[in-house]
């Protein structure tokens, strides 16, 4: 059976008391791990948001943090 690739796409601005919590569910999930793109776009945080990002970019699929537009 094939596996389809799936793309989370978590969207954060100043989520330091969330976001750690949303990328360890993405990474817990039983799915074939390298059929899963995690994608994190934040705003620009001013906590400690991109701190706990960087702890797991290797992990993640993508990341980048600029202000919205």
């Amino acid at each position: 059976m094939k596996k389809f690739k799936i793309s989370i796409i978590t969207v954060c601005l100043n989520s330091e008391k969330t976001i750690e919590r949303a990328i360890q569910s993405v990474l817990n999930q039983n799915y074939d791990k390298k059929n899963i793109q995690h994608i994190i776009i934040d705003g620009k945080s001013k906590d400690n948001t991109i701190k706990i990002i960087k702890k797991y970019q290797k992990k993640i699929y993508y990341w980048e943090s600029k202000k919205d537009g």
